[in-house]
């Protein structure tokens, strides 16, 4: 899995599943291996701090198959306290025979026995300035100090639960709540999204009864929320532009019942496929196409939903792997591309409609920018407050916008705005 990561730069989740399937690991294995996979990627740069004390070669003249076993072997020595080190130390020597051979084995071997007899671990502070590229804890040290820091690292770097929404007609929270607690989960209602749930510790949620009955869908809270920020009614017609992989096309269609109609687009034409398969159950209430978003379908629509091309920056705590493969030119970019989609999507709003666009990212240059400079370019739309009814939206928004994180709401992090076309023309300058 991790030199699936390194060399091909495959996603965590889905690199677990197939290694998983193909070793046929059993519930405990496979959470093991999600524990020592999610772990390595969280605290590479920490890993490799420590590496670097013992390594005299360092890291760039080590093989890098041996440096992906020693970063697991570190791992389980100063991070896991189940695993006793004598079997650490072994099975990860022995790993490193069957990779790399027998000379990085013995090296591999050296190097966790001089980390065994080292000093204590390392402190809180130093963890939190290794556990994050430097240039992304730059940015939220310039978004709100030295604290703020490190309580979004903090955060950003610990397993988030899973969240899942109720998707069965007819089905309450507490309803699926109780399901779950009798399959052997933790769970509890979520602070904000009135379909969210948190589950904890089940041994098999995508195994178990209730998610074979359909009654709910994995989704976290930040992007159940955007859906109650574009509040879709009975009737309206829907655009979801960018709508892979389907979470919140399956909200939109949720809302609007039978009557009403949302088109779902995806550039990529594999995605598009597997979307249309994902929402066949939705019948005639949703039509999907390979679109890209810069192309609007034939409109107007009464609310388009612009979830855009990010970077991803606020969804680490759910694949670490993100932050090591971001530079903050990929900041600059996707805030270049997030505007011209954007102005796209106004393009198809009717007047009098609703515009919402959303951004998994923590980064102002990829929310707050975007609408700053999308407003002052559009006298026709306005920045609208989100709506009112089973979101109290008071905790959750600021300067306007809906904004969470981690630390603050349990919640991944986004950037969403609810911008107004105004129905009779543009808005006076000041």
């Amino acid at each position: 899995m991790l030199e699936a990561l390194d060399e091909r730069e495959a996603f965590l989740q889905p690199a677990l599943q197939a290694a998983a399937q193909r070793a046929r690991l059993d519930g405990r294995d496979r959470g093991l291996a999600l524990e020592l996979a999610s772990g390595v990627c969280r605290w590479r740069d920490a890993l490799d701090h420590i590496l670097t004390q013992h390594l005299s070669r360092g890291l760039a003249d080590t093989p890098p198959a041996a440096v992906r076993v020693l970063r697991l072997g570190v791992y389980q020595l100063r991070w896991l306290d189940r695993i006793p080190a004598r079997a650490a130390v072994h099975a990860t020597v022995e790993l490193a025979r069957q990779v790399a051979g027998d000379g990085p084995s013995r090296l591999v071997n050296a190097v966790l026995r001089a980390v065994q007899r080292a000093a204590a671990p390392l402190d809180e502070a130093t963890l939190l300035r290794l556990a994050h590229p430097a240039w992304l804890r730059a940015a939220w040290v310039a978004e709100g100090g030295e604290a703020w820091a490190d309580a979004t690292a903090r955060a950003a770097n610990a397993p988030a639960p899973l969240t899942v929404r109720v998707d069965a007609p007819g089905v309450d929270r507490a309803a699926l709540v109780a399901r779950l607690i009798d399959e052997g989960a933790e769970a509890e209602p979520a602070a904000h999204a009135p379909d969210a749930v948190h589950v904890r510790h089940h041994p098999a949620p995508f195994e178990g009864a209730a998610f074979g009955d359909g009654w709910w869908v994995a989704q976290d809270e930040a992007s159940q929320l955007v859906v109650h920020l574009l509040d879709p009614q009975p009737g309206d017609r829907v655009w979801d532009a960018c709508a892979a992989p389907g979470g919140k096309t399956r909200a939109i269609a949720r809302h609007l019942a039978t009557d009403g109609r949302v088109v779902a687009t995806d550039v990529h034409p594999a995605k598009a496929k597997r979307l249309g398969r994902a929402l066949a159950d939705l019948g005639p209430t949703v039509e999907v196409e390979a679109r890209d978003a810069a192309d609007p379908p034939p409109g107007p629509f009464d609310r388009v939903l612009l979830d855009a091309p990010c970077t991803g920056l606020g969804v680490i705590r759910r694949h670490p792997e993100i932050k090591w493969r971001r530079r903050p030119e990929d900041v600059i970019a996707r805030a270049a591309e997030q505007a011209r989609l954007l102005r796209a999507a106004a393009a198809a709003v009717r007047p009098g409609g609703v515009l919402v666009y959303s951004v998994c990212s923590d980064q102002r240059a990829e929310g707050p920018d975007v609408v700053s400079a999308f407003l002052a370019e559009r006298a026709d739309f306005d920045l609208e407050a989100p709506p009112e009814g089973a979101v109290d939206w008071r905790p959750l928004v600021h300067g306007g916008c809906l904004r969470t994180r981690p630390h603050l709401h349990d919640a991944d992090g986004f950037f969403a705005a609810r911008l107004r076309r105004r129905a009779h023309g543009p808005r006076e300058a000041p």
